[in-house]
């Protein structure tokens, strides 16, 4: 019997690291749910956009914020350049809006580590009977040239989202990100220049189809940019 007592203590120490980093369902009023998973890249090429970074996500959270929606919608932000730093799943007054810029580009570490905590979490909301709806986004410039996952497993990642019926979406802010994106699977594309107004359209529309989404209990499909 030790094997399956230990069994149960591993379940149950995942359940309670689930609990510790993202939103715990005693906190959930909602039967509905909306995750947002959003990837920024926080490489070295995006310095000089650094005060206009900031003032996007600001306006994004405030956007959020002030939706009619804001309390179904939890927000996990994940930050990568050299190494990748992942959030719990929480509500958008706790979102950080901070940015910096340095270093290279994990994309494809963001991508795997992020698809397995949103699955994770995604899959505990459901096991207490909350309905989930997911979108899994990510911003960025330029290519992997950092990761230590490949492009086969953080494709295999897109494509396991894609099968969920989870919405994923890609910002890509000038360079050959959206090349990437699309060999990736991403389902919706939103190809910038590298301006800085167009890096506030972007974050704008960003807004604005997260709160559509989260209007909606049918998956998004191909249309979450078409607003």
């Amino acid at each position: 019997m030790s094997g399956y007592n230990n069994a149960i203590e591993l379940e149950i120490d995942g359940l309670e690291e689930i609990e510790l980093e993202n939103t715990s369902v005693e906190e959930i009023d909602s039967e509905n749910i909306n995750l947002m998973f959003l990837g920024i890249d926080q490489s070295g090429s995006m310095d000089a956009f650094h005060s206009d970074m900031k003032q996007s996500l600001l306006a994004f959270k405030d956007a959020l914020a002030n939706s009619k929606e804001a309390d179904e919608i939890l927000v996990a932000r994940a930050d990568f350049e050299d190494a990748i730093t992942i959030g719990g799943y929480k509500r958008i007054s706790e979102f950080d809006t901070s940015f910096r810029a340095g270093g290279c580009t994990a994309m494809y570490d963001a991508v795997t580590e992020g698809t397995s905590k949103l699955r994770d979490y995604r899959r505990y909301l459901k096991d207490q009977g909350v309905r989930v709806k997911a979108v899994f986004a990510v911003f960025s410039d330029g290519l992997d040239n950092a990761s230590k996952n490949s492009f086969g497993e953080a494709k295999k990642c897109v494509d396991y989202l894609n099968d969920e019926e989870i919405t994923t979406a890609f910002i890509s802010f000038g360079g050959e990100a959206a090349k990437e994106a699309k060999a990736l699977g991403f389902r919706n594309i939103l190809d910038v220049t590298s301006s800085a107004g167009e890096l506030r359209r972007a974050f704008d529309c960003l807004s604005k189809s997260v709160i559509e989404s989260s209007k909606s209990v049918v998956a998004d499909g191909e249309d979450f940019f078409q607003i």
